[in-house]
């Protein structure tokens, strides 16, 4: 990561950035409409099936992201000439994603393929930081600064585009959901590039943005385009660039609890990686009633998904529905800017003071939301135990664990901090904890839902 302190960055700089999103957007918003009718018109379309309609809908929109993402990323490196490899690299990853995506809302590849191939797209990064064409940095965690991974960090890179990718995978569904809550995310990570001062954070969240608004415009509800499979899995890679080339891990990981919630969900009760259209072909979580209210399923082995848990509460139309959505991933850019501030005041960059008044700001406006929305409020207090927990836990190892001058260990040449193993041995007790208490509370709201029926 490059910050942006130490390029002296000015008002020519915002201008380029500000041009950079103007063509980014402008073409993607031209390609959509022909898009649209070039998928129509040879039979790739979807159904719309939280519609009584069922609705036809073009199908594959995410390729109009990957086109809009590889012109804005010229530009960039027009704009910006020194982070030629980095955009290159990361472009690549994105449009490689993208492919696979594309195959798969063609042939439809089993998921443990679909998995094999999203790592090979994160395999691009570790060789690319391998034989020095960029540098991947080990990862700063609040209360224990940046970690000493260096060598074994960058090998993890595919796997962290191959989870970040499926996730976001598997929320897609509803009209303007996917899209909508990464436009969220993506807008409290561009503020957390500026506070981490991650010259990459903002470079790439702003071509992200540029190409995902308009994307939106046709997705959101009456959805006119489906993002498919090649527009999920390039979202999600989207997402794992600007974490690893931004060395925003952690705030990245806030931002798309929302997503990760969901995934923990669905992993629990259908044992895989499964995106929405599979589970609504085999262990359908919701129920369409004649009116386009949609109810939560009763069914003892239907999936386990957010949208059910919301929909235990009560039927909601469509649009309702996906605005919990947009709520609970606002609150989670709530948790990544403090999340990135705390990692600010861990390095000494900043006190506590004004850690803590943006903390009271943001309890405030969750308060408020949490009022409006009380369907979303045990999935948003389990998220804060989750995160307030962690950080918890986090400065109990910096206090103990840490400070202990143990032998590195040794594997197959590669050192690991022993202090690190040692960490992520003692967090998976209260891991296991939080996972019983997450899914009591999910079955509870099931159980209250049929007893209220």
């Amino acid at each position: 990561m490059i910050r942006i302190t130490d390029l002296n960055w000015g008002v020519l700089e915002a201008v380029y950035l500000i041009i950079v999103f103007v063509v980014g957007f402008a073409i993607t918003m031209a390609i959509i409409p022909y898009l649209i009718k070039i998928m129509k018109r040879r039979g790739h379309i979807g159904i719309d099936i939280h519609k009584n309609l069922k609705t036809e809908v073009a199908e594959s929109g995410g390729i109009s992201i990957v086109i809009g993402i590889s012109f804005a990323s010229m530009l960039l490196i027009i704009f910006f000439p020194s982070f030629f490899n980095e955009i290159l690299i990361f472009v690549l990853t994105v449009a490689l994603s993208g492919l696979i995506g594309y195959f798969d809302d063609r042939i439809k590849l089993r998921s443990r393929y679909k998995l094999i191939l999203t790592i090979f797209t994160g395999t691009l990064i570790f060789l690319a930081n391998f034989f020095g064409f960029i540098k991947i940095e080990s990862p700063t965690i609040p209360f224990l600064g940046q970690l000493r991974l260096t060598i074994i960090y960058p090998i993890l890179a595919p796997i962290i585009v191959t989870v970040f990718a499926n996730t976001v995978n598997m929320l897609e569904g509803y009209n303007g959901e996917g899209s909508g809550t990464s436009i969220i995310a993506l807008c409290s990570l561009f503020v957390c590039s500026i506070i981490w001062d991650s010259a990459e954070g903002i470079l790439f969240t702003t071509i992200a943005l540029a190409v995902l608004i308009p994307f939106y415009l046709y997705n959101k509800f009456p959805a006119k385009i489906f993002p498919g499979d090649v527009g999920t899995l390039s979202i999600g890679a989207l997402f794992a660039g600007i974490a690893l080339f931004g060395s925003l891990e952690a705030a990245v990981f806030c931002a798309l609890l929302i997503h990760i919630f969901n995934s923990f969900y669905v992993l629990y009760s259908v044992k895989g990686f499964f995106e929405s259209s599979e589970i609504l072909e085999n262990k359908s979580d919701i129920i369409l009633l004649e009116n386009d209210f949609i109810k939560a399923s009763d069914e003892k082995d239907a999936a386990l998904t957010l949208p059910r848990l919301i929909l235990a509460k009560g039927p909601l139309k469509e649009p309702e529905l996906v605005k919990n959505f947009y709520i609970i991933s606002l609150i989670c850019g709530f948790f990544s800017i403090i999340t990135t501030l705390l990692m600010v005041w861990t390095i000494g960059n900043l006190d506590l003071i004004t850690i803590a008044i943006v903390i009271v700001i943001f309890g405030l406006i969750i308060t408020i939301l949490l009022h409006k929305f009380p369907r979303i409020r045990g999935v948003v207090i389990l998220m804060v135990i989750l995160i307030v927990v962690g950080y918890i836990f986090l400065i109990c190892i910096d206090l103990f664990i840490i400070p202990i001058d143990f032998v590195d260990i040794v594997i197959f040449g590669i050192p690991l901090p022993t202090n690190i193993i040692i960490s992520l041995i003692l967090v998976i007790p209260g891991l296991l904890l939080w996972y019983y208490i997450t899914i009591k509370y999910f079955w509870f709201e099931i159980y209250k839902m049929k007893e209220g029926s």
